[in-house]
């Protein structure tokens, strides 16, 4: 399948998000909103769709789990990811680290195929938030973070002796100082409107603000008016000005002209009064005041804690049976925040495709991506049931099993480390890092080129660089070595072969690193 990435709206590849994410254009995608899994150490989550259809997936990862291409890399390209990757295996064990490989890679695509404007939100538990952030600054950047939102997921939760654990994270990244962002109001509280907007007429209820202002003015703010004389109370009269307007008129058209054509104060007043928008109070020495109707009020700022949307209930009716779903307003408002009608919104993990039905109804065009086949029934019965039910999703909807390829002309987007080997018929092959480790272990044998541990197997042996790239170290097999995982650490990018020989020789003559691999339980 050979399309711009634009050209993909209303897809959902059904593959491995890491492949697809890889034949995405670059600057493609205006907003990722995605819900990756979070590292529990959960065998397994279950559950069963409204079709029947059993859903299984595993939330718990081993170093298995880990290609060496994908640290290869890392440790070349993206080296303050790597540190990361090494801190969580030092700081959580092995299974830690593997989990923010395995995400790395994905992320480094996520970001790779965001727009300079755009944005991603990555929802997460406090199980991993904290390495996952890190791993966040390590590839956008420290100064991208926008916000650590708290989401309130449970009202209570008690367990054993702790605090109830009762929200998720969602982190949110821009890709760049110029981003979309479209503040999101959220309505008035019930209490508040009982309490504040206490009056009514025939237009609705409203509260009653102030027209005066403190100070004595010697001007015509000053003066009385119909009566009523500001200065005796130390104010002076203040009416709102053209910008504050929409704070109390219901219709744009109630008071036309304010304020250019009504210069002085008493006919701004005057005028008000005509409109029926100044309340007069029964005690005849009341301040008359301005009527704000709820109906023009706008509401509070979303904020980073959310706690009014509230979790899917067993009996909601937008449960699909998927045993991890996130409620559909949640997304909403994240979709309507970070992007604008008919940009593109990308979820590498679509799981149900809350998010793809969030963008939909908000008019936006999205792609999601999922392993998973029942997915394809997931997205269109939701599309169906909350979108529209009379348009046939069926043949709207592309389910491929293939990942993209990139139309656009930038370098491949994170391939699988490609090395080379040496000419033949003066035309250059490009092998994989398995084929580049059996070469070099008939060519130098199976052992480590840096403390000389020769390992049962061919496997725990790494491909890495005699001179490193990073000081100009050719990409070909003539630089390339093998290294147990130890030395392979230990050398990262920062020293050439010598040098680590020379750090094992510091350390004794042939020194071996058992203890790494007992302690990570890595030897068999």
């Amino acid at each position: 399948m050979t399309m711009n990435s634009l050209s993909y709206n209303r897809t959902l590849f059904l593959e491995d998000n890491l492949p697809v994410l890889r034949g995405l254009d670059s600057k493609s995608i205006d907003l990722i909103a995605t819900d990756p899994p979070f590292n529990k150490g959960v065998g397994a989550f279950e559950g069963t769709t409204k079709a029947g259809v059993n859903i299984e997936f595993k939330d718990v990862w081993h170093w298995d789990d880990v290609q060496d291409e994908w640290l290869d890399e890392i440790k070349d390209e993206h080296s303050r990811l790597f540190n990361m990757v090494h801190y969580a295996n030092e700081s959580a064990g092995n299974d830690m680290g593997a989990f923010i490989c395995w995400l790395g890679v994905r992320v480094l695509e996520m970001q790779r195929v965001l727009k300079p404007t755009g944005s991603i939100y990555l929802h997460c538990d406090p199980t991993a938030s904290h390495y996952i952030k890190a791993m966040m600054d390590a590839i956008f950047g420290r100064k991208n973070f926008r916000n650590e939102i708290v989401w309130k997921r449970h009202s209570g939760r008690a367990g054993g002796k702790q605090f109830g654990r009762v929200h998720d994270i969602i982190l949110f990244y821009s890709n760049g100082s110029d981003y979309t962002w479209n503040m999101q109001r959220l309505p008035h509280d019930e209490e508040y409107i009982k309490r504040a907007y206490r009056h009514q007429d025939a237009r609705g209820r409203f509260r009653v603000g102030d027209l005066t202002a403190p100070g004595v003015s010697d001007g015509e703010s000053g003066r009385p008016w119909r009566g009523v004389d500001p200065s005796a109370r130390g104010r002076h009269w203040f009416t709102p000005t053209k910008g504050g307007m929409n704070e109390f008129i219901i219709e744009n058209d109630l008071i036309r002209g304010w304020p250019d054509e009504y210069p002085g104060v008493h006919a701004r007043l005057d005028t008000l009064d005509e409109a029926g928008l100044i309340f007069w109070p029964a005690k005849q020495d009341g301040m008359p005041g301005l009527k704000r109707y709820l109906k023009s009020a706008k509401g509070p700022e979303a904020e980073d804690v959310i706690t009014d949307i509230k979790r899917l209930e067993a009996n909601s009716k937008e449960r699909t049976g998927y045993p991890t779903q996130k409620p559909l307003a949640l997304y909403k408002r994240m979709v309507a925040s970070s992007s604008n009608p008919g940009d593109m919104v990308l979820d590498p993990f679509a799981g149900c495709a809350t998010t793809c039905v969030a963008a939909e109804q908000l008019g936006r065009q999205w792609i999601g991506i999922d392993i998973r086949e029942e997915s394809g029934d997931v997205i269109r019965e939701r599309l169906e049931n909350e979108v529209n039910g009379s348009m046939a999703w069926d043949a709207v909807v592309r389910t491929p099993t293939e990942a993209p390829e990139r139309t656009d002309d930038g370098e491949p987007a994170a391939p699988d480390l490609v090395l080379e080997a040496p000419k033949q018929e003066e035309k250059e092959k490009r092998i994989s890092v398995r084929e580049a480790r059996e070469q070099l272990a008939v060519r130098d044998g199976m052992r480590c080129r840096g403390c000389g541990w020769a390992p049962p197997r061919l496997e725990y042996l790494h491909v890495d660089h005699r001179k490193p790239k990073k000081e100009g170290g050719p990409g070909s097999m003539q630089n390339f070595v093998l290294l147990c995982e130890p030395c392979n650490r230990l050398k990262s990018y920062k020293m050439s072969l010598a040098e680590l020989r020379e750090r094992r020789r510091e350390q004794g003559e042939g020194y071996i690193d058992m203890e790494w691999y007992e302690k990570e339980g890595r030897w068999e």
